[in-house]
């Protein structure tokens, strides 16, 4: 085992305070006072045994000074068991060799954490909990507990497409009767506002993921759609044909890659009508700073992530869909409306900005002038309207600053285009889940109160006239009215409409189309749902 000489050992013993410099007992006495020309003994400690043995788990030889060493009881029995002969070193010789087998154990263990810490499962599992800690943290310092409810349902991928496959529709699988019938159908129950999925969209099986993703799909959208619940998750760099988000950059046209044969069942779910309930975020997010040596720590351990690279892929990324759970619960604690959730303001937290991720700084300048973005690309704004065309929702970094923000929230649905420019506009802007969520909001309200009053009329008209008048409450048809006006009164314009259901005598098929006030878009046609109403169960 090479040790490192003399002045670089000196230097580092100096910089250690003497609570950890070795006791040496009376009895070596004479080895203190022995000259420092002293020649070592070709001798070796317990670490060159670990380090020349083939098999240390098999070494019999290791593992019997091993147990010596532990069973020492005195300074010099330990010295002992752990160098073996060291007689012929002096105090100053003896001192570097044991600092240098302490760095050398210390960097053993940072080589084992790193290599841990940055193994794909382990980070998946990090970035899983990291994920979920960081829209508990916003509840609890941002929001009012009472307004802002989480739920956690610990289920793969894989558990979810199994529910799905086995399901001979979305509505008898175990996530719908979750979702839909334990709340939103159930009296009494809490509908859920957005689902956040913690999970990567591929566009096809793959060796590597064996998974028929957009199957599954699907049947979330179904779900979703039903529940009036938006279901969010992010995309697979493979959606772009690539393995990481690294060279996103670099690709010019992305628009011709979902030209090929291999995206056909992808541009048939766009083109349904649950898909409006389903967005896809990307690319990843930083969930924690890496890992750096500092004094403050109790135990001493001097621990350095190894993050070195130019692509930053040993940081630990997560899925954006978490940034997206911040907007929303933002935006909802404000003032209960989901409406601006895009977009940013000068001087204001509000909006589709990020605040909250964590933000390292480049080592080349003093800490806070040159942050590193928190995503793990950079979106340029051409790049920004292509993907946000392709039914997806980007997650821009701001240049030179240490925030990120969505400018589009598109739902993964694709517009329709109409010989009329201003109905093919609508039809775009309709498809934001902004929209979709605040319509899911009045849907929500709308089902518990017609489902509490179906049985209380004797006709369905009179079903049809209480449920108009309890929502043009919501109503105000002053675009000019003021904010706060528009807050307490979203809607522009509201209409629903009953049709009796000859298959359930007492239900009904509601439409309802609302036209909310908005702050972004020149929206000029309204959002039009679906539903069907039942009475209160006996």
């Amino acid at each position: 085992m090479n040790h490192p000489d003399d002045q670089a050992m000196s230097s580092e013993y100096q910089s250690q305070s003497d609570e950890y410099s070795p006791v040496i007992p009376e009895e070596a006495s004479a080895v203190q006072q022995a000259p420092e020309t002293t020649t070592e003994q070709s001798s070796e400690s317990i670490l060159d045994w670990i380090v020349s043995s083939e098999n240390v788990a098999q070494s019999s030889t290791s593992a019997h000074r091993w147990d010596q060493f532990i069973q020492a009881e005195g300074v010099r029995e330990k010295l002992d068991a752990w160098l073996g002969k060291w007689d012929g070193l002096s105090q100053k010789s003896l001192v570097r060799r044991l600092n240098a087998d302490v760095a050398q154990i210390d960097q053993w263990l940072n080589d084992q954490l790193n290599a841990i810490l940055h193994h794909p499962q382990f980070q998946k599992l990090e970035a899983s909990w990291r994920g979920l800690e960081y829209l508990t943290s916003m509840v609890d310092e941002e929001a009012d507990r009472e307004m802002v409810h989480i739920r956690v349902l610990n289920a793969s991928w894989r558990d979810v497409e199994r529910d799905i496959e086995r399901a001979i529709e979305f509505d008898s699988s175990e996530l719908f009767k979750k979702i839909y019938e334990e709340e939103f159908g159930t009296a009494g129950g809490k509908p859920y506002g957005v689902l956040i999925g913690d999970y990567q969209i591929h566009p096809n099986p793959t060796r590597n993921h064996p998974h028929r993703d957009l199957d599954t799909l699907q049947g979330l959208a179904g779900i979703a759609a039903a529940a009036f619940c938006p279901f969010i998750a992010g995309v697979s760099p493979n959606m772009f044909g690539l393995d990481d988000y690294a060279g996103f950059e670099h690709v010019e046209n992305l628009r011709s890659g979902f030209d090929q044969a291999e995206f056909t069942q992808w541009h048939a779910f766009r083109n349904s009508e649950d898909s409006r309930f389903v967005g896809l975020v990307l690319p990843q997010v930083l969930m924690r700073l890496p890992y750096e040596t500092f004094d403050a720590r109790a135990d001493g351990f001097c621990f350095q992530e190894e993050v070195g690279g130019r692509d930053r892929r040993n940081y630990l990324w997560g899925n954006a869909a978490f940034a997206f759970g911040e907007v929303l619960i933002r935006a909802f604690s404000e003032c209960g409306w989901l409406a601006q959730i895009r977009g940013v303001q000068r001087n204001v937290v509000g909006g589709g900005l990020v605040s909250r991720l964590p933000v390292h700084h480049f080592g080349t300048d003093r800490h806070g002038v040159a942050p590193k973005s928190s995503t793990d690309c950079i979106i340029s704004d051409l790049q920004e309207a292509e993907i946000a065309n392709l039914g997806f929702i980007p997650l821009t970094h701001c240049h030179d600053t240490d925030l990120s923000a969505f400018y589009s929230n598109q739902a993964v649905q694709k517009p329709k285009v109409y010989e009329d420019a201003v109905a093919t506009q609508n039809a775009k802007i309709s498809g934001m889940l902004q929209y979709i969520l605040c319509v899911s909001q009045f849907a929500h309200a709308l089902k518990v109160i017609a489902r509490d009053k179906v049985g209380t009329f004797e006709e369905r008209e009179a079903v049809e006239r209480y449920l108009n008048d309890w929502i043009h409450e919501y109503v105000t048809p002053d675009e000019r009215a003021k904010a706060e006006t528009k807050a307490a009164r979203p809607l522009r314009q509201a209409e629903i409409q009953l049709r009796d259901d000859p298959a359930k005598p007492g239900s009904f098929h509601c439409t309802f189309r609302l036209w909310p006030h908005y702050q972004l878009d020149d929206l000029v046609a309204s959002i039009r749902m679906k539903t069907t109403i039942e009475g209160r169960r006996k």
